[in-house]
């Protein structure tokens, strides 16, 4: 079940990507090249503002999913999370608050800036609404309730697509982009607006479509039992989570230094090559996420009943799978960077393409981090991730302000700006899969690396070597388009899974799980059964 389960996660985070590619190509198409500057502004402004989202989480969230996976009781649990959330909900709001307007006397009319100013106040309420999301979605995980998890994330990016598409084809003023086309009358001084406030008017819809997702949520959460907050349980909260509590310090710090140093040494167009780079790249995380999302309540109900051999198998089958998917995928990328650019999104991002060959790296790293992780948050030992937390984010620090300046320490083999940040995140996440991995040796006696995982590597490098001769070595294809990388893909494919086969890595047992899996009609009874299902308490 744990499979299903996952599986689910994954096509449902793949359908949100989906969305959210359609909702980029269409700015990307119709804005042209001041896209990369309008997601920059975006992207620099909710790295700014998730500095302050650690106040708000401190290691409940984490807390929350163990105490109910361990059988506590659900009502109490909800109640004193719910509690625990609002309050460091509202300490989160004071912060920035006091901290806008400091920056508004400091900085003087830098920060009056009308799109600046409107777009910070826009995604701080932005992030007090995710934050209070986090009460019915982190629950429904505890539960292993994946479907109620998804649904509302699913249903509010599709509320906010026509949205999207509204603000894009309204035109940008600034950049003396014109309408898509002549808007009726009655409807111009409204077209006028947005054009007048394109990327605040961007900014807004994000909200729109979190609003939509939190209201679901907390629909779902509705038939769930809700006590009153127990001082005992909160102690019990709180024990868990005062060693995890630098964990999404030390997470929120490294996903965000690099693009705020990146907004402060250069511009909102470089800023915005690395935040899209990040979002494309990251389609690829979905899988390895999914599985996470699934095997820290699991592994924590093993080590609840003392089952460490099933701890084990599990991590174990978990590595492989991801490995396994993740692997190609990454190297496909990164051999068809440039073309994949170009007709994904547009010749505007071309000079991003080295950034996304970086990063394509870093995923693959933090993918097959993640069962590991897991597996010691199931454990009851988030003091050994802090401890590596904290190392690899000082790495990072130190290496994004060495590497991004225009004068950086790599800037003589054209590595600085965005390039430098993902360079700076694959070192230091190489240092914490080194460390990652020594941990759970000694925790559990689990060997440092597998032997499946070179031979997923070693085939993707082969059927990468294919890809890179059939594309670019070949005369067959003077340009590339959108059909011929879906050809690439089935030749990428089949390329790898014949070399699995011939190193004895990929067999019928294999191929019966994930036929299993595609089975439409499990998956429907599945989702099916978990909506109509009654809130229970955990096994």
């Amino acid at each position: 079940m744990i499979a299903r389960k996952s599986l689910f996660i994954a096509i449902s985070s793949f359908l949100l990507r989906f969305v959210s590619w359609i909702e980029f190509i269409i700015i990307v198409k119709l804005w042209g090249d001041f896209a990369p500057e309008a997601l920059g502004i975006i992207g620099f402004t909710m790295s700014f503002l998730a500095l302050f989202s650690i106040v708000a989480d401190l290691g409940f969230n984490a807390a929350h999913i163990k105490r109910i996976s361990e059988g506590r009781d659900l009502g109490t649990c909800i109640g004193t999370f719910a509690t625990i959330k609002i309050i460091l909900t509202g300490l989160m709001t004071a912060i920035a608050l006091i901290t806008i307007f400091i920056l508004k006397i400091t900085a003087h009319e830098e920060f009056y800036d009308t799109t600046t100013e409107s777009i910070i106040f826009i995604f701080l309420i932005f992030n007090i609404i995710s934050n209070l999301l986090s009460i019915p979605i982190i629950t429904f995980t505890g539960k292993k309730e994946m479907v109620k998890r998804e649904f509302p994330f699913i249903i509010g990016r599709i509320i906010g697509l026509p949205f999207v598409v509204l603000v894009a084809i309204a035109g940008v003023s600034i950049a003396g982009i014109s309408p898509a086309f002549i808007w009726p009358s009655y409807l111009q001084s409204l077209q006028q607006f947005i054009a007048d406030h394109a990327v605040e008017s961007l900014a807004a819809i994000y909200l729109i479509s979190w609003i939509a997702t939190f209201l679901i949520g907390m629909w779902f959460l509705r038939k769930y039992p809700l006590k009153k907050p127990s001082w005992k349980l909160f102690k019990s909260y709180f024990s868990f989570a005062m060693p995890m509590m630098f964990l999404p310090i030390i997470g929120i710090i490294s996903q965000n230094v690099g693009m705020l140093m990146i907004g402060y040494f250069w511009s909102s167009v470089e800023v915005g090559y690395y935040f899209t780079m990040v979002a494309v790249v990251g389609i690829v995380t979905v899988f390895p996420a999914s599985v996470s999302a699934v095997l820290f309540p699991s592994i924590s109900e093993y080590c609840s009943n003392k089952n460490f051999d099933k701890i084990k198998q599990t991590t174990h089958l978990a590595e492989r799978y991801i490995s396994m998917i993740t692997i190609p995928i990454l190297i496909g990328i990164m051999v068809l960077a440039n073309p994949l650019i170009n007709i994904v999104m547009s010749d505007a991002f071309l000079p991003a393409a080295s950034v996304l060959i970086i990063l394509a790296v870093f995923i693959s790293i933090s993918c097959l981090n993640s069962p590991y992780s897991s597996l010691i948050k199931g454990m009851d030992k988030p003091s050994i991730l802090t401890k590596i937390g904290i190392a690899t984010c000082l790495i990072s620090i130190i290496l994004n302000y060495l590497f991004i300046p225009k004068d950086g320490l790599l800037s003589s083999f054209g590595i600085n700006g965005a390039a430098g940040a993902a360079g700076a995140t694959v070192i230091s996440a190489l240092v914490g899969f080194i460390l990652l991995r020594i941990a759970v040796k000694k925790l559990t006696g689990i060997n440092i690396l597998q032997s499946h995982t070179p031979r997923h590597i070693i085939a993707g490098l082969i059927a990468g070597i294919i890809l890179y001769c059939l594309a670019f070595r070949a005369s067959f294809f003077p340009s590339i388009y959108w059909y011929h990388l879906l050809m690439f893909i089935g030749v990428g494919t089949v390329s790898y899974l014949g070399i699995l086969i011939v190193l004895k890595e990929f067999n019928k047992q294999d191929l019966d799980f994930f036929l299993d899996l595609l089975r439409p009609k499990k998956m429907l009874k599945y989702v099916s059964s978990e909506l109509k299902e009654k809130p229970r308490k955990p096994n």
